[in-house]
This record gives C-alpha cells, structure tokens and sequence, in this order.
C-alpha cells in the first residue's frame, strides 16, 4: 500500500508513517501544494497513492482545498473516480461542521481526530478495503 502523509506539524507526520510502518509505503508532504505535485508526479510516473491522510487545518492551502486540488490532478490525468486515492481527513478539532464537510464535500472516506492511536487507523483502512489484519 502507497500513503500520502500531509500535515504541517513534522510530529503529526511522523506519528502517521510510525503506525504505518511494516503496513506501507509513506510519502510525507508538508503543504498542500508538495502534496498536489507529489500526486502529479507520482501520476506522470505512472503511479499513485492508494490513500492520503490530510491535515485539515493546514496554513495557505488548507486540506479541503488539497484534497480539490488533488481531485483536479486525477481528472485530468483520466483517473476515473471509483480508482482514485482514498481520503481521510486528519483534524486536532472533534469538529462537526468540519468533519460533515470532508465527508460529504470533498470525496473523503473517513476522517481521524489527532493524536491519532495506531488502532483506529487500522480500523479505518480495514474499513476502506485498504488493509486486511488476518
């Protein structure tokens, strides 16, 4: 499994890839604009990212509008939408208007409020078809 890590804080970055260890291969970014030229690239190359982990509350381009960004990368490379990255949002805040947002707003298949602990994570990938624990 390919992951995209975005988030501005290096720690939260971190803690992510050390959950994921063993599990797949993490790219971090720190903005949204590495994030969306990281897909870019990795599209130009011929590849892709089975799943991204957005930061919501990111400074200059925040993750809902990553996540758009990068939705308008896989269009235009002829990504069709049931074979695009999965998304999970990835907040400090247990946010309702925020969370309802990513949801339904952005095409975003779960979300993971901050610290995140390494069970709840596997459960949403379990959940995402992404990771099988037997």
């Amino acid at each position: 499994m390919r992951v995209l890590v975005v988030d501005d804080d290096p720690a939260s970055r971190h803690v992510l890839a050390a959950h994921l260890a063993g599990l797949a291969t993490c790219v971090m970014c720190a903005s949204g604009p590495e994030a969306v030229e990281t897909v870019r690239q990795a599209l130009a190359d011929g590849g892709s990212f089975d799943v991204v982990f957005l930061d919501i509350i990111m400074p200059h381009m925040d993750g809902h509008e990553t996540l758009a960004h990068i939705r308008e990368v896989e269009e235009a490379a002829g990504v069709v939408p049931e074979n695009r990255m999965r998304a999970v949002m990835v907040t400090s805040m247990d946010d309702e208007t925020n969370t309802m947002t990513a949801l339904f707003d952005s095409q975003v298949s779960a979300y993971l409020v901050k610290p995140a602990n390494r069970s709840e994570l596997l459960e949403k990938l379990v959940a995402l078809d992404l990771l099988s624990l037997e």
